[in-house]
């Protein structure tokens, strides 16, 4: 996927998510479980979305990308941290490409985050403190942007959100 096909602004019209554990193979966790869950784009999702407005993402020609919130989104979120919070934390940062899918990578991650170590398959991971592991992934489906929020805690809990915007005209 290319940069260019999400360049504008684009606003938030709705969301889903799905909690869980990472899967098990006969007593003891998937070993690709962990991997699988942070590589998911959230399709399983997109029948399931609630409106919610109240946020807005920009993306730049040059992949960088910054948040607005506009008014009081409801939606489940994980800040630039990894902490579940109880409002949106809108953060700015740059998009990364891997394997065909662009990643959000915030400015402000912590130094001692290994988020660049691609140890999960494509993904590229926004935070990982060694208990949480947070992929966020775009892609473009017809006239929406869609983007998948995965989250890892424990290598046991999952988090699943996706955040649904069209572009602001």
């Amino acid at each position: 996927m290319q940069i260019d096909s999400l360049v504008g602004r684009w606003a938030l019209v709705g969301t889903a998510s799905v909690n869980g554990e990472v899967p098990l193979v006969g007593d003891e966790p998937d070993p690709n479980g962990v991997s699988n869950w942070l590589n998911g784009i959230g399709e399983e999702l997109e029948g399931s979305m609630k409106s919610t407005a109240g946020l807005e993402l920009e993306v730049w020609e040059d992949g960088r990308f910054a948040e607005q919130v506009t008014g009081q989104p409801q939606l489940e979120w994980f800040d630039a941290e990894g902490v579940l919070s109880e409002g949106v934390a809108p953060f700015s940062g740059s998009l990364v490409s891997s394997h065909n899918q662009i990643y959000l990578l915030p400015d402000a991650i912590p130094s001692w985050s290994v988020h660049m170590q691609n140890l999960y398959g494509r993904a590229v991971l926004r935070y990982d403190d060694g208990d949480t592991q947070i992929s966020d992934c775009l892609r473009v489906k017809g006239h929406r942007l869609l983007r998948t929020v995965n989250v890892v805690t424990d290598e046991a809990y999952t988090n699943r959100v996706l955040i649904v915007y069209e572009k602001r005209t």
